[in-house]
C-alpha cells in the first residue's frame, strides 16, 4: 500500500526513502535516479554496500528486494513500522478517495499481530473485506458505488476519533512499536494501556449503521 510521508518529526532523507523502498511506494525508475543523484548516500552507507547499491540491475523488478536487503540494516526497523502506522492513521483522518484501502488495512494488521488496532480492525477494516448489511455483496469489490460511499460515510466521524486515539497512545507512550520477529503476526510492542483504553469500543457504533 502507498503511503505519503507524514511523521511526527523531519525523517533524513535517506531513511525517509529506504522507508518508501521497504514499504513499496517507491516505483524503481525513480530509486534508480535517487541511488545514482543522492550525493551523501556514499557516506551514509559503507564502500561495499555503496558499491553493491550501484551495481544493482535496475532493469528488474526484484531489485527493489535487493536493495532492501542492503539498505534495511541501516534504519530502525521499530521507527519504521512506526512511521508506517502514523502514516495509515493520518490517511483515514484526511479520508482521501481510496481511503477504503487504509481502513481495510487496519484488519490486514489487527490479523498479523498489531492487536490494539481491534476496535479500527473489527469495527471498520473487516467491513470493507467484508461489507455487512442489506446488500449480498461478500466484498467490497462487489458493492455497487453508492453502496460504498455509503459504507465509507457511515464510518465518519466515528472512525476518526479512533484513528486519533492510537495516534495518541504513540505520542504517549501507551503504545511502543518495539519491532518485529520476521513471523506472520510477530509485531512486537509494549502495551502500556490501562483496561479502559483497551476496551472494544467502536463495534455498537458500525451495528448501528448497517
Amino acid at each position: 500500500m502507498i503511503l505519503r510521508v507524514l511523521e511526527k518529526g523531519k525523517l533524513n532523507t535517506n531513511t525517509e526513502k529506504i522507508y518508501k523502498l521497504i514499504s513499496r511506494e517507491v516505483q524503481i525508475k525513480d530509486f534508480e535516479k535517487w541511488v545514482y543523484s543522492e550525493k551523501s548516500l556514499d557516506k551514509f552507507l559503507t564502500n561495499d554496500d555503496y558499491l553493491e547499491l550501484i551495481s544493482l540491475n535496475y532493469t528488474t523488478p526484484s531489485t527493489l528486494y535487493e536493495a532492501e536487503k542492503i539498505l534495511k540494516k541501516y534504519i530502525n526497523i521499530e521507527k519504521y513500522h512506526e512511521w508506517y502506522l502514523r502514516n495509515l492513521l493520518k490517511m483515514i483522518i484526511e479520508r482521501p478517495n481510496n481511503v477504503y484501502k487504509y481502513i481495510a488495512e487496519t484488519y490486514d494488521m489487527y490479523c498479523s499481530g498489531y492487536y490494539f488496532l481491534e476496535n479500527l480492525g473489527l469495527s471498520y477494516g473487516l467491513n470493507i473485506e467484508a461489507p455487512h448489511g442489506s446488500s449480498n455483496a461478500q466484498s467490497w469489490n462487489e458493492l455497487q458505488l453508492e453502496e460504498q460511499k455509503k459504507l465509507i460515510d457511515s464510518f465518519y466521524p466515528e472512525i476518526k476519533i479512533e484513528a486519533q486515539k492510537v495516534i495518541d497512545w504513540l505520542d504517549s507512550k501507551k503504545i511502543v512499536l518495539t519491532g518485529h520477529s520476521g513471523e506472520y503476526q510477530g509485531i512486537e510492542y509494549e502495551d502500556n494501556r490501562t483496561q479502559k483504553e483497551m476496551a472494544l469500543t467502536s463495534y455498537k457504533t458500525i451495528v448501528q449503521h448497517t
